[in-house]
Formats: C-alpha cells, sequence, structure tokens
C-alpha cells in the first residue's frame, strides 16, 4: 500500500503540468526510482541515477534507504536572488572579509524551514529520530558528511561533464565543513536573565550518558600508525567571544570527578598556553581571593625591563608549602613579608598569628648551633688575649 502511494503521488507530481499558482513543478527534470522499497529523486547525471552509492563506492558495507534526494550542481545552472531575479554566479576571488555576506554562492539541496508565530512552542525544522529497540541495536539521531575526493578514475567522475576541469592533482584543495550551525540573534543577548540563545545543545534524558562530546577521527581505536584525518584543533573560537561578558567555557554544575582530565596524552610544547600581562590575566583562584599566577612584565609600564616575569600573587592569607599528607606546613610566606619555615620566622619578622611553632629538631639544632658559634668566639677571643701579652712580653 506504501509503495503504490507513493508511486501514485510521484506520478501526479511529474504529470501536473503547473505547481502552487503557475510555479513549476517541483519534480520536473528529476527521476524518481522505486525499487526494494527505496524512494529516491535524482535531478542530473549522478551514480545515484544508476542505483550507485560513491560513499561507499568498493566497499562491502551493507546498504538500504527508505527516500534519498540526490543533485548534481554544474557550473552552467542558473542562480537568482532572494526575490526570484537571476543573477550570475559571484566571482569569489574578489571575496573579502568585508563583503563576505553577499559574495559567496550558496546552494541547499534541501530546506526546510518553520515560521513560528506562536509564543511557547518549539519550532523544529527537522527532526531526526532513532530507537534502540533491541539489545545491542545502534541508533543514531543524525548523521552529516562533507567530504572532498579527485583521483583519476574515480566514480564521481565518470559521470561529470566531459571537460571540466576539476582541479585533480597535487594542488587540488576544498573546504569543508561537517556541520554549520548559524545563531541570528535579533533579541537581547543570551544571558541570565534573558532567554538562551545556543550554538549547539546537547541534552542527556534517563540513565547517566557518556560523552555529550566525542571527536574521533579514521582509526581512532588502532594503532598510531593507522590513524588518519585528525583535526588541528578540536575547539576554535575564532573572534567569536563577546569581549565584555563573555566566558570561554562555563562550568555551572555543583559536583564533578575532575574538572579538566588529561592524565593520559603527552603535550610537546606544554599542556597549556596563556597570554598573560600583568594582574587578572592569569590563573585565577577563587577569583582572586586565594592568589594568582600571571605572567608579564615585573611592574606595569617597566620600560627598562622588557623581559618576562613569572609572578605568583599571593592570597589574602599569603603562601604555605604543606607535606605530602596535608598535616604539616614546610613554608609559609605572609603578606607582611614574613618567612617561616617549619613554624619558624627566618627573615626578622613578627611571628605568624602571634606565636612560633619550633619543633624539637630544630630547637635542638639551633641551641647546637648557637653553642658551637659562642666556642669559636671565645676560642678566637682567647688566641688574641695570648698573642697580646706575648708582644708585651716581647718588648
Amino acid at each position: 500500500m506504501k509503495r503504490l502511494l507513493v508511486m501514485a503521488l510521484s506520478v501526479v507530481l511529474i504529470s501536473q503540468p503547473a505547481w502552487c499558482d503557475g510555479h513549476l513543478n517541483p519534480l520536473q527534470g528529476r527521476t524518481v526510482r522505486i525499487n526494494n522499497g527505496e524512494t529516491a529523486i535524482v535531478r542530473g547525471k549522478s551514480p545515484r541515477s544508476d542505483r550507485l552509492s560513491y560513499e561507499y563506492e568498493k566497499m562491502q558495507t551493507p546498504l538500504r534507504g527508505n527516500f534519498i534526494v540526490s543533485d548534481v550542481l554544474l557550473p552552467t545552472d542558473k542562480w537568482h536572488l532572494w526575490d526570484g531575479s537571476a543573477i550570475p554566479r559571484f566571482d569569489v576571488s574578489k571575496q573579502t572579509p568585508e563583503n563576505y555576506h553577499e559574495s559567496h554562492n550558496h546552494y541547499q539541496n534541501m530546506l526546510s524551514e518553520v515560521v513560528n508565530a506562536t509564543p511557547g512552542a518549539n519550532s523544529i525544522p527537522v527532526w531526526g529520530e532513532s530507537i534502540a529497540a533491541v539489545k545491542g541495536a545502534n541508533a543514531w539521531g543524525g548523521f552529516f558528511s562533507a567530504r572532498s575526493g579527485c583521483y583519476k578514475g574515480d566514480l564521481i567522475g565518470k559521470y561529470l561533464p566531459n571537460g571540466l576541469d576539476r582541479g585533480c592533482g597535487p594542488g587540488f584543495d576544498a573546504q569543508l565543513t561537517g556541520l554549520e550551525v548559524d545563531v541570528l540573534n535579533a533579541g537581547k543577548p543570551g544571558v541570565y536573565p534573558n532567554k538562551a540563545k545556543h550554538g549547539v545543545q546537547v541534552v542527556g534524558f534517563g540513565n547517566p550518558n557518556g560523552q555529550a562530546l566525542s571527536v574521533i577521527s579514521e582509526n581512532f581505536d588502532r594503532e598510531h600508525q593507522y590513524r588518519r584525518g585528525q583535526f588541528e584543533s578540536i575547539l576554535y573560537a575564532q573572534n567569536s567571544l563577546q569581549p565584555d561578558y563573555g566566558r570561554f567555557i562555563v562550568m555551572d554544575f555543583d559536583k564533578a570527578n575532575i574538572g579538566l582530565d588529561m592524565r593520559k596524552p603527552l603535550f610537546s610544547q606544554g599542556a597549556m598556553d596563556f597570554h598573560s600581562e600583568g594582574v587578572g590575566t592569569g590563573i585565577m583562584l577563587d577569583s582572586g581571593r586565594s592568589g594568582e599566577l600571571y605572567g608579564g612584565l615585573r611592574w606595569p609600564g617597566d620600560k627598562a625591563d622588557k623581559r618576562g616575569w613569572l609572578t605568583a600573587r599571593l592570597g589574602a592569607g599569603g603562601f604555605r608549602i604543606v607535606s605530602n599528607d596535608n598535616t604539616r606546613e614546610i613554608m609559609v610566606i605572609d603578606n607582611n613579608g614574613g618567612i617561616f619555615l617549619n613554624g619558624t620566622d627566618v627573615a626578622g619578622h613578627s611571628p605568624l598569628n602571634g606565636e612560633i611553632l619550633v619543633s624539637k629538631k630544630s630547637l635542638l639544632f639551633y641551641i647546637i648551633l648557637g653553642l658551637m658559634a659562642l666556642m669559636v668566639a671565645n676560642a678566637i677571643m682567647i688566641r688574641i688575649m695570648v698573642r697580646s701579652a706575648l708582644r708585651s712580653a716581647r718588648t
């Protein structure tokens, strides 16, 4: 019954001379193929015209689909503006950052849009739903591929027009974007208490899930010599953060096991690299109440010393080094310049908290050191006195 309905609808769409008050039939010039329960609408000459899937060329992966839309975009195709008026393609060699919004050629094979004029309603142009209903089944909400390929004798090349220069060879290159999500906000900024504006929102339901965002590459689970397709960077913010109140990464939860887990990778140029230019630009602890580690000039506006300095700004209480078991203070530095080793003031300042805590070993060491100093002083004095008496006797 389903196949009969699809076939009947296809016949009606294709045979209809006009569509929607004078507009052309949306399926005119296309081939509709129905085979083994799979419906494919194909425009242009492509491998799909012959029921071939170039995505899995020469692979033994079993394939099956339901509804497929395929198109071929050629240099000879006509283009139009937003109002339907004809216009030639833009020469992208004249593209600049200033004119980019109107200096690229945009094509979509299938566009789904919703105009939401109902407050409180969620408008969703595309919903990908998949459910794993039996043990061992895999479910994907969506799948997007952006690929490039250009070599002599490939399947795509056999279907492209003769004489079309593909630019194959060592200099072949093409821009790839797996998925672009545009957020065009004409309302208030997306910060509390305003309504949120998300680029990508990942929501978990039910039992605890795994990774909210997982980035992998080809053969990621094999030895390093077999891995391909790694990324130059995983997260890249290119002039896209609000400079006054923007925060690059926000962790808004009560409790977790580890904040940043980098126990496995070994970095060749540092685990982290920061640009720091004085107070407030380094690593803050408790918003600076417990101190900060920053770099830059030794003093603000220092014109004599242009070298980079690493500065540890003390917390409101000071700085301390404790034993591995976190039970003893080995070294303490307070904001008055006091330096204490094992509780003993070694800088000549007032004791920390009004008292000095000295261990028995340290006290014994200092007593012995004092006695030795006293003995040396007495020996020197006796020697001087003896020499003075001998001189007097000789004279």
